[in-house]
């Protein structure tokens, strides 16, 4: 059956189109002081049930159990700031936070959580580029459906099946991670979600993450799964599944979805 043909599907897609123009207030979990967030179900519609639902439960797990007070953490990827202000919340008002996203839509939101959390955090720091192997330029694709999906051109994202077709495309400053820790505070945490650009991100950090050993969280495509584990092993990093957050996490030799890296004992 044409997928376009069922009546939920119809539903759906009527639901995105008039959620691209739609903003509201929503409240993170009381154990990051219910900081909160300026958030659009344009990018996706799991905005609408609020951020205490379990499609975050990876995110907050990774939060709570990694980022520690003073830290500074690096948020590749930020889309709507969830994880960056979970993280702002738990290392303090002496941390730092830096929340990397290449969508202007995006970026306006994540700018008025900022406002609505000044000294109650974290600073956290929008910087409006994509993170990749090298600075540069490079094309932005805004797909169809769900802003959240928004990824490099040469990456190339989920694809139609999941987001539709590219609603737009334009231009985007690029960074390298060991182009931004010439610039910014060296990080102790840092969450990576570029929707099929990870492997690009990491070898770009390959002298930052070899000298100083974050612990990562990454979404890994399949795609890339190969090249990410790979790169990670060389480096000394054991790697856990944890798509069932800290409680469920399970160590592994190649790359998953939800992929945990710990850096090597000191």
């Amino acid at each position: 059956m044409n997928p376009s043909l069922n009546p939920s599907f119809a539903l759906r897609r009527v639901l995105e189109y008039f959620s691209r123009h739609v903003a509201f207030d929503r409240h993170l979990p009381a154990r990051f002081d219910s900081l909160r967030l300026r958030v659009s179900p344009g990018a996706s519609l799991i905005y609408y049930r609020g951020l205490r639902r379990p499609n975050f439960d990876d995110l907050y797990d990774f939060a709570e159990h990694h980022v520690q007070p003073g830290q500074t953490v690096w948020d590749v990827g930020g889309n709507m700031g969830v994880f960056s202000f979970a993280a702002a919340a738990r290392a303090g008002l002496s941390g730092r936070i830096l929340c990397l996203e290449p969508d202007h839509w995006s970026v306006r939101l994540l700018r008025r959580s900022c406002r609505y959390n000044l000294n109650r955090a974290a600073p956290v720091d929008v910087l409006s580029v994509a993170v990749s192997d090298e600075p540069g330029l490079a094309w932005l694709n805004i797909p169809e459906r769900g802003r959240a999906a928004t990824h490099l051109a040469i990456a190339g994202g989920a694809g139609e099946d999941m987001t539709g077709t590219v609603r737009e495309c334009h231009l985007t400053p690029t960074v390298s991670l060991d182009w931004l820790a010439r610039h910014y505070a060296t990080p102790h945490v840092i969450k990576i979600d570029v929707d099929g650009a990870e492997r690009r991100v990491l070898e770009g950090g390959r002298e930052l993450l070899a000298k100083h050993h974050p612990v990562i969280l990454t979404e890994v495509y399949e795609r890339n799964a190969d090249a990410v584990s790979r790169f990670l092993h060389e480096l000394g990093y054991t790697l856990y599944d944890y798509t069932r957050g800290e409680a469920g996490k399970r160590r592994i030799d190649r790359a998953v979805y939800n992929t945990l890296a710990l850096p090597p004992a000191p």
